[in-house]
């Protein structure tokens, strides 16, 4: 008896300690189910964020090359030549829109660097010229700033160093790979002894090697026209992102006597670009401005032409003048501030704070550069003055963009260190050292013309 009612109590106790175990089992089966269906609201929830995410940034997404009648020969011939140029081409604007090879390359019977291949008249040399057959507003803006005059070095004693102090009679490498990769070549062509072009091929002329391939942003084309735009827009993706990032800049902004570059990456502004660039929107398509499309930094870009917020909206810019912002000039022995003239033909001229400004409607005699037989010549011509932009206007549109992240008084004290550093520099260095060399010069110790 007493073994029976001893199995019945240990039957008992297993039973309900059975139950005790089912029951929470089933209570933490129901909990990770209630956790299980959370998860999976909050994973579709994430899925269709992302799907929301993807829409809006298609980011490596590119339509495909639209390949005209026109250009298809082109295409298909120079994928095999060349297959990563045609690449680069592919995933353009360009070839999105169905700007290929022919449009940008065409030329005109009896044009200097025309020849006829394949049964079209094209030129190796693409201008500024040619781009504003599409791009007129940037040609415009480009042709009158301070990157179209880069090439005007050629007629400076800057080249004269290059050529004859540095170089040899018969080599003038130095310049050709130094001075002109980033101030830009004259472009010639080889001549035989009457003087006319050397062609080969099917007529194809001969390009003097020293002056070209040539990407400098002043240099002078033969169709007249100033500048490369592949210096800053590198063909042939033209990608907006090469022309945003300060290191397109770079490549001629820097070192010992232009050193831009090295004080833009040492600043607090090239520090927060490099650590943020993924944040930089580099490359969004269209319109690319400051306190709307993106915050991380400024660039070379950000600051000199492109466009930014202010209080009353957007400022719209995007021009391709770099110099309008700028209002000290550092290049000569005595820096001086900047005032701008306009004339009647949209010709730009700096004038120093120390030059009397003329009036508004007054004929100005101005000293042009061009290119006459291949060789850079001096003509003066009179112009009309239409509008005058004073250095604190030119200053006012750079603040505008310090301005998106700074106080007024953080700009305004900025400017007044700036300031101060140029003023002490002309002071205790530049204006002494020049009272020195006229002191010489009119003693005839030394004679600056030789």
């Amino acid at each position: 008896m007493c073994n029976k009612t001893n199995v019945l109590k240990v039957f008992c106790l297993f039973f309900f300690w059975g139950l005790l175990v089912f029951g929470t089992g089933c209570s933490e089966v129901s909990e990770l189910r209630r956790e299980n269906q959370s998860l999976s609201e909050k994973f579709s929830l994430l899925q269709q964020k992302t799907v929301e995410l993807e829409k809006q940034y298609k980011l490596d997404e590119k339509p495909s090359p639209v390949i005209t009648v026109a250009n298809q020969m082109c295409v298909a011939c120079h994928k095999n030549l060349a297959p990563a140029l045609v690449m680069e081409w592919e995933r353009s604007r360009h070839a999105q829109k169905g700007v290929g090879c022919v449009d940008c390359h065409k030329a005109n019977s009896g044009e200097i660097d025309a020849w006829q291949h394949m049964g079209a008249f094209i030129s190796t040399l693409v201008s500024p010229k040619d781009c504003a057959n599409c791009h007129t507003k940037e040609y415009e803006e480009f042709s009158r700033s301070h990157h179209a005059k880069a090439g005007e070095i050629l007629a400076s004693l800057d080249n004269v160093l290059a050529e004859k102090v540095i170089g040899l009679p018969e080599n003038n490498a130095d310049a050709v790979n130094g001075c002109w990769q980033c101030h830009g070549s004259i472009i010639k062509f080889k001549r035989d002894d009457t003087g006319e072009i050397v062609r080969e091929g099917e007529g194809r002329p001969v390009i003097d090697p020293d002056t070209w391939p040539n990407s400098g942003i002043g240099r002078l084309n033969p169709d007249g026209s100033k500048g490369s735009c592949h210096a800053c827009h590198s063909r042939h993706s033209f990608e907006a992102k090469l022309s945003r990032a300060p290191e397109n800049c770079g490549k001629c902004h820097m070192g010992p006597d232009h050193p831009q570059m090295e004080i833009y990456r040492e600043s607090k502004h090239g520090i927060a670009y490099t650590a943020n660039i993924g944040r930089m929107a580099l490359d969004k398509e269209g319109d690319w401005v400051l306190g709307k499309d993106y915050s991380a930094a400024p660039t070379c870009t950000t600051c000199h032409i492109s466009s930014y917020m202010t209080s009353e909206g957007e400022h719209t810019a995007s021009n391709h003048d770099v110099g309008e912002r700028i209002s000290w000039t550092l290049r000569p022995a005595i820096s001086t501030k900047i005032n701008l003239v306009i004339y009647e033909d949209c010709f730009k001229e700096d004038y120093p704070d120390t030059r009397k400004l003329p009036e508004i409607g007054e004929e100005v005699q101005v000293i042009e550069k061009n290119v006459q037989e291949e060789k850079l010549v001096k003509k003066t011509v009179s112009k009309r003055v239409v509008k005058i932009v004073t250095w604190q206007e030119r200053r006012e549109k750079m603040k505008g963009v310090c301005r998106n992240c700074h106080n007024q008084t953080h700009v305004d004290n900025f400017y007044q260190q700036f300031d101060n550093l140029v003023v002490l520099y002309n002071e205790k260095f530049a204006k002494p050292t020049q009272a020195m060399m006229k002191a010489l010069t009119e003693e005839e110790d030394l004679n600056p013309n030789t």
